[in-house]
């Protein structure tokens, strides 16, 4: 698990603005469009492929905002004795169903004591380097 906050830099010099910093393009900062709230915001990986089945397979990373409440149908991380499930959140009359790609992957809870919503899925980055480039300091980039 990861999590970033964001840094500004520093751009005066001796309290004046450089002036080749007059004309310079503001900066392109992924974490603007991926996060919402940065102290609710952190990065995992999927660890199964439980999830193929809602384009979410191996290794992909997965952005949680743990301040969001789950409605039916979103993809939730749920924790439950040190294990991490990211499923769809599917609420029934009495009991919870954490829906995988197959029933076999499904979790029916009855007893909610034990299990806890870690966070809400607000997105998935799925890789798309080619296996020839995974080498170097490229290696671990969404490695799947």
């Amino acid at each position: 698990m990861l999590r970033i906050r964001k840094q500004g830099t520093k751009r005066d010099v001796l309290g004046f603005r450089l002036p080749m910093l007059t004309h310079e393009e503001p900066t392109l900062d992924i974490t603007d469009i991926t996060v919402i709230d940065p102290d609710n915001t952190y990065y995992m990986r999927m660890g199964s492929e439980a999830m193929t089945g809602y384009h979410i397979g191996l290794n992909h990373v997965l952005v949680i905002d743990r301040s969001l409440a789950p409605v039916p149908g979103s993809i939730v991380v749920f924790c439950h004795e040190g294990d991490f499930y990211t499923r769809e959140y599917w609420p029934e009359n009495n009991r919870l169903l954490l829906r995988a790609d197959s029933f076999k992957e499904t979790l029916v809870i009855e007893d909610l004591h034990h299990w806890v919503c870690w966070g809400v899925v607000t997105l998935t980055l799925n890789p798309v380097i080619h296996p020839n480039q995974r080498i170097g300091r490229y290696s671990r980039v969404c490695a799947c």
